[in-house]
């Protein structure tokens, strides 16, 4: 059995959601096909990338774990970068706007641009080095996300040119970065989530060999939640970056403006907590069934990030026939409410929001479950394991006729 590697900046089971998830998804669906190995860090908070787990090899699932440990970590000299970076991204995007054209790089030197990658974390120079010294042991090395730099040094020591980037690019700051294009020209594929993310993706890095494969998702029907009162849906990290206080906002807005016994019900990882009392409820982490049984119980399920590659609570919440109200404004979850015909999308702030709700809680029973019906047939046509799994090892094999270095 020829051996894959999978490469990403942590992997446990405490860390749900993301490209951890992503990378995992992929490891499980080829294990049978290939000898799979995820190499990663030994961190696990993303605020500091510090060494939290033990350094070394584990098997999980059946799945070889190596994780190498972390020499760098994130400090306040990042943060200083960080805040020049949105300072400068804020000047550029208000003198293209100006002059009606796109922002398409930060033009910061390339040594500049690769000490913000390096002081972001997590650094491994243990996991580096195995790379270097063994990357031509496997079939293919698959890099997960674009922006860390077990991505971006780590394909830089593959010494075959099997490396495979699943970049989960959205719209922020770093994405303008000319080094991240450099990088992406240097693999032999990348896998996008949607065609909105590749779009984004060619116009920021040229075009590049590759293909749409995306995620699984979850598609049994489970029963739906029943609460004694109806219901809002939102599922993942409860962060501003997120959208989640403008959520917050706008719905309480709705529900002064529109007096009713509906709710807002939050479930995931708090990063700050919502205000919670009789129209928020702050459920916290929950189980697999019960977030399912949520989403199948949902009057919509709301997205309101600027910031998503693919969203694969949007795509479960569909799966379940529950009709979704994303922001438009993200490109991805627009496009799939636009392709799917599964729910609607808000953008330009609360009236847009207020008005695609009111439309979506005054549909009659019909329209609701054809909206319902077309969420799910899109989600089972362009995400099911089987089809995934498909499209991951055709590219893959095609490896197999690359020349090496």
């Amino acid at each position: 059995m020829n051996k894959l590697a999978i490469v990403v900046q942590r992997a446990h089971s405490s860390v749900v959601g993301g490209s951890e998830a992503h990378a995992w998804q992929y490891a499980r669906l080829l294990q049978d096909t290939y000898q799979v190995e995820v190499l990663t860090t030994t961190a696990l908070d993303e605020a500091t990338w510090d060494n939290a787990l033990p350094a070394g090899s584990e098997q999980t699932e059946g799945i070889t774990i190596r994780r190498f440990k972390v020499t760098q970590g994130r400090t306040l000299y990042w943060h200083a970068l960080h805040e020049r970076l949105l300072k400068e991204y804020e000047y550029r995007s208000l003198v293209r706007k100006l002059s009606n054209q796109p922002v398409t790089k930060i033009p910061w030197t390339l040594g500049l641009q690769e000490e913000f990658i390096r002081k972001q974390g997590p650094y491994s120079e243990g996991l580096l080095s195995f790379l270097g010294e063994h990357s031509y042991q496997y079939q293919a090395v698959i890099f997960l996300t674009y922006l860390f730099p077990t991505t971006y040094f780590g394909i830089a020591q593959c010494q075959s040119k099997r490396s495979i980037l699943v970049p989960t690019l959205h719209d922020e700051p770093p994405a303008y970065f000319s080094a991240y294009a450099r990088m992406a020209r240097k693999v032999r594929s990348v896998l996008w989530n949607t065609s909105a993310e590749r779009k984004f993706g060619s116009r920021l890095w040229g075009q590049l060999p590759g293909r749409i494969v995306g995620m699984a998702v979850e598609t049994h029907a489970y029963t739906p939640d029943r609460r004694k009162q109806p219901y809002l849906l939102y599922c993942g990290r409860i962060d501003p970056n997120k959208g989640c206080d403008l959520l917050i906002d706008f719905f309480l807005r709705y529900k002064r403006e529109n007096p009713s016994d509906l709710q807002l019900v939050f479930t995931g990882k708090a990063e700050t907590h919502p205000p919670t009392g009789r129209d928020i409820d702050f459920k916290g982490f929950v189980s697999r069934e019960e977030k399912f049984r949520l989403m199948a119980g949902a009057k919509c399920f709301v997205m309101p990030s600027p910031y998503e590659s693919l969203s694969i609570v949007t795509l479960e919440a569909m799966a379940q026939r529950t009709p979704v109200l994303v922001n438009g404004s993200c490109e991805v979850l627009k496009e799939h409410v636009e392709r799917s015909g599964g729910g609607l999308f808000y953008q330009g702030g609360y009236q847009s929001f207020a008005n695609s709700l009111r439309k979506i809680l005054a549909s009659d029973p019909n329209r609701l479950s054809e909206m319902g019906a077309k969420g799910r047939d899109y989600v089972a046509s362009n995400y099911s394991p089987e089809y995934i799994k498909q499209s991951l090892i055709e590219e893959i094999e095609r490896s197999q006729n690359f020349p090496s270095d």
